[in-house]
């Protein structure tokens, strides 16, 4: 992703005026302060996710050194899986 706060910030106004113009949801107040309160949270939960994926790639180092036939990629994905269930964190 290239800028993903760009990218954010665009899914976040879009989900708003559809669930407004659906008559989804009602707001009190403007849009726009709406929309950027969801990619705030959207860009949040991006960057918890990297950094999980930073610490299971640390983790998953010791592991493959110690056998070098293991399939990184899921070594990795295990471990990660593994923390984000230890910290209830939704992937």
């Amino acid at each position: 992703m290239r800028d993903p706060e760009a990218l954010c910030r665009h899914v976040s106004q879009v989900l708003v005026e559809a669930l407004c113009t659906k008559g989804a949801i009602r707001l009190s107040g403007q849009r726009a302060a709406v929309a950027n309160k969801v990619a705030s949270a959207l860009l949040a939960n991006f960057r918890q996710e990297a950094a999980l994926e930073k610490e299971a790639e640390r983790l998953a180092e010791a592991h493959i050194q110690k056998t070098p036939t293991v399939d990184r990629y899921k070594v990795v994905q295990l471990i990660k899986r593994r923390l984000a269930e230890e910290r209830d964190f939704a992937l």
